[in-house]
Formats: structure tokens, C-alpha cells, sequence
């Protein structure tokens, strides 16, 4: 994917993607977003494309982008450091996915499927993204982070994070040609295509493999349509995942849930202040 203007550093050891101060076009021109939606009729639900209307203008940056999603190991030293029990591990289930959507007993970052893919994911802890985490465990992460490395980290804005994504190369929700929902695949097809990431260039940077968590709430654009749903309740996931709808991945579409939401498809990556 081209990466036109992003400036790559490191700190701490990790690599980042520098996104350099500007003003940055967030969200979709309303009748874009409309005719968009009536292309997608019987295909996508027209609300993924109003949520992100209207278009507007936010001062982005200068911010760094962790290249990589946060890993298993990663938060595993999180854990091993400060004895932290995650929002599955504490209510004992959480959501995985087997021919549909399934509550599922014991699942949690240490297991996130429930079955064998989980010895595959604790031996590649070191290369895959930690999974099964809520809003709330990956700000808690956040906060060790910077108390440890005496820096602000933090999770993404959805601006920051849709600006990152526009620099990457990531198709607009309207570009996306309209075409019939392929079943989604299985998890241990999902599990396939992380491994097959970490092995490439970018190892698990390229957007769309998992739901990543951002800082902000679900809430209306300004100037934007209603909705019940906006407000204060639901956390705002970007990038789509592998087992996502096509035009969920593209870089406007806005997935909320509530930030004690997890599921083997929730991950998220860090944030911190880029000095140009």
C-alpha cells in the first residue's frame, strides 16, 4: 500500500508511522454517502454510510501510529507486570465465532477461540495481535505503557486513525465497487491470514485484519444526522476486520460497541506524540 506522507520512527523500540499536523477531511460528503448507499441497496445497510456524514475538516497531529497492532506477548508483559484480569477473565466468557456468533465459557486474550487454535496463537504469541480485549483492558494498557516509558501513549482518535488509513492507501467506503457478501471465513482461515501478515513486510500493520480500538465515543459528526445510538454508550472500533463486511473496511466506516465488548476479531494499536 502507498504510504504518501506518513514518516516512519521509533521509540521505545517500536516502530511508528508519523502522521504530520494538518488538516485532514474525516468522514463522507452526504450525497456521496447517499448515492453510495442506494449502490449498495440489499447488499449493506444504508446507516454504514450515514453514520459517517457529513464530511469535515479535524486538526490532526502530529501524531505516531504504532505500525503493528499491540501483540499477545506484549500484553502479556502487561499482565505478568501488574497482575491486571481482563473484562473477559473477570465476568468468565466472551464472543468467538463457529458458523455464527457463539458465547462462549473461559475465552479470554490467553484463549480467544475456545478450541485448538488457541495453542497456535499462545506459541506465536510474540507475532500475533492480542485478541479478546475490551476498550477498557487496551486503555489500561495504555496507561501502564506511559507510566513505564515516562511518554503519553494512548489509543488512537477515529481521526487520527481514519487520517493514518488515508495516508496508507485505504479505499474510501465509496470507491469500494458493490458486489454480493462472500461468507465469512473460518476462524481458522482468520487465524491464516494473521500469521500470513506477520510473515510480510509490514507484519500485521495493514489495516483490515482486525477491529482496532480508538479513544472515542460513538458519537454524531457535527452537523451530521441523528441517530439513538450516538452518544456516550457504544466506543468507536476502525480498519474492519478479515471477517467483515467488504465496505467496513474502508477508511470511514465507523463500528461501535460497548467498551466492555471483546471479541477473537478486537485488537487495537497505540498512539503518541510524533515530533516532526
Amino acid at each position: 500500500m502507498s504510504r504518501t506522507g506518513l514518516q516512519e520512527f521509533e521509540r521505545s523500540g517500536r516502530e511508528f508511522d508519523g502522521i504530520p499536523a494538518g488538516e485532514y477531511s474525516i468522514g463522507l460528503d452526504p450525497h456521496e454517502a447517499a448515492h453510495a448507499a442506494a449502490a449498495w441497496a440489499g447488499l449493506a445497510k444504508a446507516e454504514f454510510f450515514h453514520n459517517a456524514t457529513p464530511m469535515h475538516k479535524v486538526r490532526v497531529g502530529p501524531t505516531g501510529i504504532a505500525r503493528r497492532p499491540v501483540t499477545a506477548a506484549e500484553f502479556g508483559a502487561f499482565v505478568d507486570g501488574t497482575g491486571f484480569v481482563t473484562q473477559a477473565e473477570r465476568e468468565g466468557w466472551a464472543w468467538t465465532w463457529d458458523e455464527g456468533w457463539v458465547k462462549r465459557d473461559k475465552l479470554s486474550w490467553r484463549a480467544p477461540f475456545g478450541n485448538d487454535l488457541d495453542v497456535r496463537c499462545r506459541s506465536n504469541a510474540h507475532r500475533l495481535p492480542a485478541l479478546q480485549l475490551s476498550w477498557n483492558d487496551a486503555d489500561a494498557y495504555c496507561a501502564w505503557r506511559a507510566v513505564r516509558e515516562g511518554v503519553a501513549v494512548r489509543l488512537p482518535g477515529e481521526a487520527e486513525f481514519e487520517a493514518w488509513m488515508g495516508l496508507s492507501g485505504v479505499p474510501s467506503m465509496t470507491e469500494i465497487v458493490p458486489r454480493e457478501v462472500a461468507w465469512p471465513p473460518t476462524v481458522e482461515e482468520f487465524l491464516d491470514l494473521l500469521m500470513g501478515a506477520s510473515d510480510g513486510p509490514y507484519g500485521n500493520r495493514n489495516q483490515g485484519l482486525i477491529w482496532e480500538w480508538t479513544a472515542d465515543w460513538f458519537d454524531a459528526y457535527p452537523g451530521g444526522p441523528g441517530n439513538r445510538e450516538f452518544g456516550t454508550t457504544y466506543r468507536v472500533l476502525r480498519g474492519g476486520s478479515a471477517m467483515s463486511h467488504a465496505v467496513q473496511r474502508g477508511r470511514e466506516y465507523r463500528f461501535r460497541r460497548c467498551p466492555t465488548a471483546r471479541s477473537p476479531f478486537y485488537g487495537f494499536r497505540v498512539a503518541v506524540e510524533f515530533l516532526e
